[in-house]
């Protein structure tokens, strides 16, 4: 049983927030999953900034999570994805990394990005920070025309990257747990539980199956997969009616 899956049937489906959440849970080394800081660890060196080089040089990377975090801008309320906080061995604040997820390329929004880093800015102006953009790899005008209107201010201490849930060509967030699962298999790292990693096989295949293409997902008769795009009402000859339901995993239903 994949309990993610399970959660996501019917009405009860695992959507952004729940996505960004077990992320989250797995980027603060400070949380009871047992991995300490291994998975921010290799998050970071995904990133392949120089200047991030100082902070995996320390012995244990002390990260800490908030989800929907409050900024204000302009009078309005911008609640931020996943924000990470690292702090050195005197608990100082040395980068702040802010992720904005999307895992579907519907959900783009070409203000948002630019909003919430004006409003992280405007709040904390002398701040090293890390805006992530994190989406399915898919090639989408929208998704881009959010990224690119992404203008840092600060470039020697802002930066911003595009990455993705799953990647063929660039790897992506869901390879990252895989090689942490591969440490562990390789004796690398300390072992981890079984629960726990059953729970992160879990979470790369839903996440797979829910940040893949529609035309890659595989048809399931019998289940409604995906939220409905289009709708038609046909009668035939005999007068018989029907309706038929296109939902946006390609699935076609009668």
């Amino acid at each position: 049983m994949n309990i993610f899956q399970v959660l996501s049937e019917g009405k009860s489906r695992l959507h952004e927030p729940s996505m960004s959440a077990v992320l989250g849970y797995l980027l603060d080394s400070n949380k009871d999953h047992g991995l300490g800081d291994t998975f921010i660890r290799v998050f970071i060196e995904h990133l392949e900034t120089e200047a991030l080089s100082k902070i995996l040089q320390a012995d244990f990377i002390n990260s800490q999570v908030s989800l929907e975090e409050p900024y204000q801008l302009n009078e309005a309320r911008k609640d931020i994805d996943i924000q990470v906080t690292i702090l050195d061995e005197k608990n100082n604040e040395v980068l702040r990394i802010i992720i904005e997820n999307k895992i579907k390329v519907g959900a783009a929004n070409p203000k948002q990005l630019r909003d919430y880093y004006s409003a992280v800015v405007s709040e904390e102006p002398d701040l090293n920070l890390f805006f992530l953009f994190l989406t399915p790899d898919r090639k989408s005008s929208s998704l881009k025309t959010e990224y690119d209107n992404l203008i840092i201010e600060n470039p020697k201490n802002h930066f911003k990257k595009w990455i993705f849930w799953e990647s063929m060509t660039n790897g992506g967030i869901l390879d990252l747990i895989r090689a942490v699962l591969k440490k562990e298999m390789n004796g690398e790292i300390n072992p981890i539980n079984e629960y726990m990693r059953h729970t992160l096989k879990a979470f790369i295949r839903h996440a797979a199956e829910v940040t893949q293409p529609p035309s890659r997902k595989g048809m399931r008769s019998g289940q409604d997969i995906g939220e409905i795009i289009d709708e038609a009402s046909i009668k035939t000859k005999n007068g018989k009616k029907y309706r038929v339901v296109r939902r946006d995993s390609a699935q076609i239903q009668v």
